[in-house]
């Protein structure tokens, strides 16, 4: 490798304070030898920045980066400009999904430099795309400055090195052919030609049209009937040239398979005229220490202190990945030494007359993919030669690795697991008030119209609960793995319930609101009425925002039918800003938000992006067309069967379980800090319960205070609490406490949503849990069941 290369770039580093992009920034001249240019191929911004943040803090590569947002974005900017030395591709694209994003890629760009982003569950998908050809890949989250810089550095060397192989191919006069007896195409590398005078074709010529202008190709046809018949072809051939020179060459030959299950027959052919009486010597040196060499596994060579190979076994082949008449070729072995220091040192020591045992060093073997090794060697007794043996250690060094990567993935994982616990947490426990005390309302005598509102106000609760779920996981939203409930539900009225919730906002504007529905749309469907109305709603919500005067409009018309299924297509439409047409391919990105010279319209800008994945999760299609100034019509298609009115749960009204006691007469504890939920709870259970007693502890402390002096029937215990939570407390009343108060069921009543996930309320003595917000039957039946054991 060209390390000098290397140490330029970074001395020119050090002496330049500024980065790359500052200078351009600046209309500075830069160096561009002093960088690479990276193409980032990446649609998520955050993991854009954070990819050109870790280059712009590395120390050991200096890059420019390019970032473009879908395939066909990267293969257009690498038409246009081919200098890139590497690029990073992510394989979900907006164009492109998987492991056909890199076929595309290398079909249009086999030889380029691709390094793979992939996330930590399709670590296989990394390797398999290593295989199918790109230079290596990198896990998402699992990666540094560092181990960027160094993944980006490495495979840049590694791809200077095939270039230099072309190069060296010319030098040492080695050629390389493929014939492929499915497509009977020819392909030979530019030395080939050169040996036999013959001026260069086109790749995948027919051989045929080769022999016809050149005869000297008929040794191919002798060399690939006898390789099909089981020889393995390895022999020295005299040839006379069509210029009539003569010409001796050593010619290999074999037959594989590729990756599409077509016969191929592979080759090099080296011109060994003025070094034959030298390689058969060589050969005679290798055939005496064969016996002794074969026997090793580890490679096993003599080296001068140059670096040229006098001899060598099989093995030495593996570790370096080069043919035997590559190695002889080889000016400079220690070349593919590195690093530079731990090299310098290891020759220093030989060079000195000193043995070294067990030396670590890497080796750049013809693949490019970096190999960790041990090195015992020690001078020879021939003068300016040394004995070498070394021991491949890379799956040692990889195990280690895997290790350590697994340790930081675990401490990721449980960094993740806190922070969604607590915004679990805090989201879940004002919604418990909301939904609680849309519960009690629900249950009062109040007007056909104070109905309406509140179960709008119950129906708004329970999708923004949704929302609340979808952004907690929005790793499982994003992997397609969300899971939907279809059952029946009436259209109609979860429309009507979607123009009462957004009335509000529609009067405010004195916009007008028209709904437009299909006869022939069944009025019972069966689906997800959840997420169509999370869809609709931030469809609609959308269209209010950025409608300042005029109307906004929802259709729903049937398109087609195929048995039971029919495809419903929705529309919002607008008179608001309308888009700019090059913001269309954007809109339905996450955490896109919209800008005017007037002002920035609020909101997290991931109502779309989830809309959208709502919608092609349950293979749908989503879309718009938009018009600047005009309005916009958003509109998206899914399939839905037919449904039965008598299949349909009431989304208000409540039936009590038969497993729930209606004259219940217990005493009660509530351990409960939050004072809003603590007047839901209690409220909910008196309206139950009219023999109820209830107390109300606001900590942990106050409830053992509390049973140093009382007894109850069951308690009610909140987790998160100040001075003494809700774990401290039932583990201290489990274990510190009288028999009788020890005993007592324990109910948690919390806002954390990963509860029942993880059991962790068992460990401490819990008996069972209810979720915040809760569903009332769910809290009744679980008091009745404790109570009444």
């Amino acid at each position: 490798m060209d390390y000098n290369y290397y140490k330029e770039a970074n001395d020119s580093f050090s002496n330049n304070i500024s980065t790359p992009q500052d200078s351009i920034m600046q209309g500075e001249a830069t160096n561009f030898e002093a960088y690479h240019k990276i193409l980032l191929i990446e649609d998520n911004p955050g993991d854009a920045r954070l990819v050109e943040l870790l280059l712009e803090e590395s120390d050991l590569l200096r890059c420019k980066t390019t970032n473009k947002t879908s395939l066909a974005e990267g293969i257009q900017a690498l038409e246009e400009d081919g200098d890139y030395a590497a690029v990073l591709l992510d394989l979900t694209l907006p164009d492109s999904r998987g492991f056909e994003t890199l076929e595309r890629l290398l079909a249009r760009f086999p030889d380029k430099n691709v390094i793979v982003l992939t996330g930590l569950s399709d670590k296989s998908l990394g390797l398999s795309a290593v295989k199918a050809g790109a230079q290596d890949f990198l896990i998402k989250g699992a990666f540094d400055t560092d181990l960027l810089a160094k993944t980006l550095r490495y495979s840049i060397e590694r791809n200077s090195v095939l270039q230099r192989l072309e190069e060296t191919q010319r030098l040492s006069h080695i050629g390389s052919w493929e014939y492929n007896l499915d497509t009977k195409s020819f392909t030979a590398s530019n030395e080939v030609y050169r040996m036999f005078g013959s001026p260069r074709t086109k790749n995948n010529t027919a051989l045929e049209e080769l022999i016809a202008g050149d005869e000297t190709f008929k040794i191919f046809e002798t060399i690939h009937s006898e390789a099909l018949n089981g020889v393995n072809v390895k022999k020295d051939i005299a040839l006379q040239l069509q210029s009539g020179a003569d010409c001796y060459v050593f010619i290999q030959c074999q037959v594989n398979t590729n990756t599409e299950g077509q016969r191929v027959l592979y080759g090099i052919i080296q011109d060994i005229t003025e070094r034959k009486e030298a390689e058969q010597e060589l050969l005679r040196s290798q055939e005496r220490y064969q016996d002794v060499f074969t026997k090793s596994r580890d490679a096993i060579f003599i080296c001068t202190y140059d670096g040229k190979i006098v001899d060598f076994n099989q093995a030495t082949t593996t570790l370096f990945g080069y043919t035997g008449e590559e190695l002889k070729a080889f000016d400079d072995i220690h070349t593919l030494y590195q690093p530079d220091q731990v090299k310098e040192v290891f020759l220093s020591l030989i060079k000195g007359g000193e043995a070294v045992k067990d030396f670590e060093i890497e080796v750049q073997p013809k693949s490019g993919k970096v190999k960790y090794c041990l090195v015992t060697a020690n001078a020879s007794e021939t003068p300016n030669e040394y004995n070498m043996i070394v021991r491949d250690i890379t799956e040692r060094k990889q195990a280690e690795e895997l290790r350590k990567a697994r340790d930081v993935a675990r401490q990721s994982s449980k960094m993740k697991e806190q922070f969604i616990a607590s915004i679990s947490h805090e989201m879940r426990t004002p919604m418990n008030a909301i939904l609680g005390m849309s519960n009690l309302l629900a249950k009062m005598n109040l007007a056909e119209e104070q109905s309406s509102y509140v179960s709008s106000i119950k129906q708004s609760s329970e999708i923004l609960l949704g929302i609340i779920n979808d952004i907690l996981e929005i790793s499982t939203l994003q992997n397609g793995k969300i899971q939907f409930e279809y059952k029946d539900f009436d259209l109609p009225q979860l429309l009507t319930n979607l123009v009462n919730v957004m009335q509000y906002k529609i009067n405010e504007k004195d916009l007008s609101f028209e709904l437009e529905v299909d006869p022939e749309v069944p009025k019972v469907l069966v689906g997800d009425k959840l997420r169509l109305n999370q869809i609709l709603y931030n469809l609609v919500g959308n269209a209010v925002k950025f409608t300042d005067e005029g109307f906004v409009k929802v259709r729903v018309s049937k398109l087609s039918q195929e048995g039971k299924a029919m495809k419903l297509r929705f529309e919002v439409e607008d008179s608001g800003i309308g888009i700019p047409s090059d913001k269309v391919d954007a809109v339905f990105e996450s955490f896109t938000r919209i800008r005017t010279k007037e002002r920035l319209f609020e909101g997290t800008g991931l109502g779309l992006s989830i809309a959208k994945n709502l919608v092609t999760q349950q293979d749908g299609n989503i879309g718009l067309t938009s018009e600047l100034g005009k309005g916009s019509i958003f509109y998206f298609e899914l399939l839905f069967e037919p449904g039965e009115a008598s299949r349909i749960q009431d989304g208000i009204a409540e039936s009590t379980p038969a497993n729930i006691k209606e004259d219940l007469e217990i005493n009660l504890l509530l351990v409960e800090d939050h004072k809003m939920n603590q007047l839901v709870a209690r409220k909910t259970l008196e309206r139950q319960w009219e023999k109820i007693k209830i107390t109300i502890a606001n900590n942990g402390k106050e409830a053992v205070d509390i049973l140093e002096n009382q007894t109850f029937d069951i308690i009610l215990m909140d987790i998160q609490m100040p001075i003494m939570d809700g774990y401290e407390t039932t583990q201290y009343i489990r274990k510190n406490m009288p028999e009788e108060v020890a005993k007592i069921p324990i109910l948690a009543m919390t806002a954390h949503a990963h509860i029942s996930k993880d059991e962790k309320f068992k460990e401490y003595g819990m008996d069972d849990f209810v979720l915040k917000p809760f569903e009332p039957n769910q809290l009744f039946e679980k008091i009745t069941k404790y109570t009444q054991a």
